[in-house]
């Protein structure tokens, strides 16, 4: 396994060899909190499409509402 930057492990090899639970401990180290939920499903939704079907519209119900909690 290749660390890469520093002895940095990255959620890539976190992930490839089991060790998220070293990968959380160093970023919450690095003062990296829990990512926000409905922040990061829409960031997600950016990037990841889904194929159409036939007669579906580019929109879809949100997960989140203007609050910041999830609603579905």
């Amino acid at each position: 396994m290749v660390l890469g930057m520093a002895d940095r492990l990255t959620l890539k090899d976190a992930t490839e060899f089991s060790r998220l639970d070293d990968f959380i401990a160093q970023e919450e180290a690095r003062g990296i909190g829990p990512a926000d939920v409905c922040k990061l499903e829409e960031a997600l939704s950016r990037i990841i499409t889904e194929p159409r079907s036939e007669g579906q519209t580019s929109r879809s119900a949100s997960f989140c509402d203007l609050s910041g909690t999830r609603t579905r």
